[in-house]
């Protein structure tokens, strides 16, 4: 069963303009250290917007560890989805693979709701309650303080 997580953020800019800024943002930037997890501290492979399904990057993170992500969805200013494998590091024995979709929905207000959401899929039985305990304690803040970050960056730039 897999362990799942969301969170949503309000983007004052157009749907346009907060896809662009997800997708394009470098994700050294988008994911860095939070609590006990990792930041990506480097790219290999396609180190550029993601803009079509079947792109792929190994990260490398900060705590030395990799992981594989594959663009599996892509439709513009809509929703992107990618699935990360080949854990190294902790996350190794606990997670068999992960996906993470993001939606945005455009508000009559002209701001747009982003919705991200990952869902893992534990290596065993015996590694569930430790993914669980993990996702839920400390991916909220992980992955809204990536949200900020792009708030941001799509913000600044709908506004010039």
């Amino acid at each position: 069963m897999p362990v799942q997580i969301s969170v949503c953020e309000t983007v004052n800019a157009p749907a346009e303009a907060a896809f662009k800024a997800a997708t394009h943002i470098d994700a050294r930037e988008l994911i860095r250290p939070h609590g006990p997890l990792p930041g990506i501290v480097h790219v290999d492979d396609h180190d550029a917007p993601w803009s079509a399904v079947g792109e792929a990057r190994r990260h490398s993170l900060s705590d030395k560890s990799s992981v594989r992500e594959e663009l599996i969805a892509f439709t513009p200013n809509q929703t992107f989805a990618y699935r990360l494998t080949e854990f190294t590091g902790a996350f190794s024995p606990l997670v068999k693979s992960a996906r993470a979709d993001w939606h945005f929905t455009q508000r009559t207000s002209g701001s747009t709701k982003i919705d991200w959401t990952y869902a893992f899929t534990p290596q065993s039985l015996a590694a569930e309650p430790v993914l669980w305990f993990i996702v839920k304690l400390f991916w909220p803040g992980y992955l809204k303080s990536a949200l900020t970050r792009v708030k941001q960056k799509a913000e600044e730039q709908s506004q010039t």
